[in-house]
């Protein structure tokens, strides 16, 4: 299952299960004290107590008690430095542990309600329709079916949540575009959906059919694919290591794209690709990837859908 953070690994597991050890309210309030300061005042009750020095010239020697003796004040300078490299540490360690980039809780409510707004518009056509057929004698089962049912608009609120979502979580002031392509045979046959409605897709579906597209990586992968710096990546010598289709033969091409398969769980085939552009170089991460595939899970599902309800849409008319 994925998780709503990016940057992860397992040195950061490590050091984050560490964490939840040391804020245990036993180690935190019993066995840290003893830790950080026993050793400390154990030195300088040795160093500044009288008779001790004949105890730690038989324990450890007359150099060691000399030194102890002579160096009363560099052994309480290290006393307190013992203390403070060992908090820095602690608090290196706590820091490391953090997720490179994880969503908040008004990034994970913000995705829910843009998700509930989706539902809520199909819940309202389906209390209309309930109304309407209420008054009637007789009801045609077709009718209702083609009333409930209308993927194209629940398609394309899925596709503006999603923008909405990919838009809030940004920090780099990205504009951000997404599209929706249906798959078929392997290749990307039509845009059905695109947001915002005034910037529409520059690529033809034509073109994203190209080999070395995004788009085509990730249907052949099965796979999200994220081009971090579109300039960058066009601009590589082999043209079979590049991911990007360099349109119309333009030098401008900036920003970040990323394109998701949805795979349609009874086929296992990719039946669409959802695509997001940003015009900002490395406004999309690769090391987000889990993070983006996680938002994006959360719509992929009624993606899918709707996509089959358009299907047998299409089927019943």
């Amino acid at each position: 299952m994925r998780n709503p953070v990016a940057g992860d690994n397992r040195l950061r597991q490590i050091c984050r299960a560490f964490v939840r050890f040391a804020e245990h309210w036993f180690v935190k309030n019993f066995l840290r004290p003893v830790f950080f300061l026993m050793p400390p005042s154990l030195v300088t009750w040795a160093t500044m107590r009288e008779g001790v020095q004949s105890e730690i010239t038989r324990l450890f020697g007359s150099e060691v008690a000399g030194f102890l003796d002579d160096s009363a004040l560099l052994v309480l300078i290290g006393a307190y430095l013992y203390i403070v490299i060992l908090k820095s540490i602690y608090g290196a360690i706590e820091n490391y542990s953090k997720p490179g980039r994880e969503l908040g809780r008004d990034d994970v409510l913000a995705i829910l309600h843009s998700v509930n707004v989706v539902v809520g518009d199909k819940m309202k056509r389906f209390c209309r329709t309930l109304d309407s057929i209420g008054r009637r004698e007789e009801v045609s089962a077709q009718d209702v079916f083609q009333s409930i049912t209308q993927p194209d608009q629940q398609i394309g609120l899925l596709v503006s949540a999603v923008h909405g979502a990919f838009d809030f979580i940004d920090n780099t002031g990205a504009y951000f575009r997404v599209g929706l392509l249906t798959v078929e045979e392997g290749k990307p046959i039509e845009w059905a959906q695109f947001y915002p409605p005034e910037r529409p897709p520059r690529a033809s579906e034509s073109d994203l059919a190209h080999p070395g597209s995004t788009v085509m990586n990730s249907i052949r992968s099965k796979r999200t694919v994220i081009v971090e710096d579109i300039n960058k990546e066009v601009k590589k010598r082999k043209k079979q290591d590049r991911r990007y289709l360099k349109l119309h033969n333009r030098d401008d091409e900036q920003g970040s794209q990323l394109c998701y398969p949805v795979v349609d769980p009874s086929t296992r085939e990719v039946v669409l690709v959802l695509t997001i552009a940003g015009d900002k170089q490395c406004c999309l991460r690769e090391k987000h990837l889990e993070l983006y595939e996680w938002i994006i899970d959360h719509y992929s599902v009624r993606l899918t859908l709707e996509h089959r309800l358009y299907l047998l849409r299409e089927k019943t008319l």
